[in-house]
């Protein structure tokens, strides 16, 4: 100990350095070799292991708490920068269309740093893999446990690996064709049977060819939209007619009626488009699409409501018009 710290004095640092990690091996609780240490070791690391030595002995002993700090700190930063650099030159391959690349260096950065939101949330949008998906998406739930969004991304990702059709119409509604495509390749290399083959390949080449053709995707929700404001126009051009264009013979029923097809009239277009949203989440689907069985029945609901306001008004019409045929 006293040649060692003699050595360190004279500045001799790397012979000092040697004798202090042999005090150190042969008694690891000497306090003092550790501490000549912390000024000797230029590596980061061995400073961290140095200080945590210190304190482990003596949690009482500020400089190598203070100093442990430091160095905690200064290595988070070197970290996140480390990070952000690589996230950049992701986003960057992204860009490009280079998934596969992208991919490879995400899988990296989240071995690196198992608490990388970032990375994880990039993974989990680009793979193709479910299981890999899942592997993200419950990481960024454990990450973030309060965060009811990542719990329901999370179930819905559960959902789509054990029903990986459901994912592939998935994509194919948000005009992902590609990561469509790449569902039912995978599903064709393990179909069971020839019929199952055949089906799915005629989906890959429905989307391959709408590829060719450059057809634009059109939103589900604009076609949901769309579909909605048929009945409702014509609901209200009757109670127009049927008013004598007079806002004075507009009742109350009239109203209630007019609002009774606009819901009627979305729920029929919501069953027909068949497409995720948020009212088949609330009644139960996981997938967020609704069972054929489900859409039947909410389609059929809007349908009697429909038929319900347009019989009225018809009854309507009717009480008018029969002091004028007298």
């Amino acid at each position: 100990m006293q040649e060692a710290i003699k050595k360190a004095k004279l500045g001799q640092e790397l012979s000092a350095r040697e004798l202090f990690i042999d005090i150190v091996q042969e008694d690891p609780n000497n306090k003092l070799a550790w501490l000549w240490l912390i000024g000797l070791l230029d590596d980061r690391g061995d400073l961290i292991l140095a200080c945590e030595e210190v304190l482990r002995i003596d949690p009482t002993e500020t400089r190598a708490r203070t100093r442990l700090g430091e160095l905690r700190r200064t290595e988070k930063v070197e970290k996140e920068r480390k990070e952000n650099a690589a996230l950049a030159k992701v986003d960057a391959l992204l860009s490009d269309g280079n998934i596969e690349l992208a991919l490879k260096r995400l899988r990296k950065i989240t071995r690196e740093n198992n608490r990388s939101e970032a990375a994880w949330g990039l993974l989990a949008k680009y793979t193709s893999d479910l299981a890999e998906k899942e592997q993200a998406l419950s990481r960024l739930s454990a990450l973030d446990p309060t965060n009811e969004e990542k719990k329901e991304t999370l179930s819905r990702a559960r959902y789509y690996r054990a029903n990986p059709l459901e994912l592939a119409l998935s994509y194919e509604e948000h005009g992902e064709t590609e990561k469509a495509i790449k569902v039912y390749e995978g599903l064709s290399a393990k179909a069971k049977g020839r019929s199952e083959w055949d089906r799915l390949f005629r989906e890959i080449n429905r989307l391959e060819g709408m590829k060719v053709e450059a057809i634009v995707h059109i939103s589900p929700k604009v076609t949901i939209a769309r579909l909605s404001v048929g009945p409702p126009i014509l609901f209200l051009s009757m109670l127009i007619i049927q008013t004598g264009y007079d806002l004075r013979y507009f009742t109350l029923l009239m109203g209630v009626e007019f609002l009774i097809v606009i819901v009627g009239a979305f729920l029929v277009a919501l069953s027909a488009a068949g497409s995720e949203h948020r009212v088949w989440k609330k009644l139960g689907s996981r997938g967020g699409r609704g069972s054929k069985r489900l859409r039947m029945l909410v389609g059929a609901a809007g349908l009697t409501m429909m038929l319900l306001s347009f019989t009225l008004l018809g009854i309507e019409a009717y009480v008018r018009w029969i002091p004028l045929l007298i």
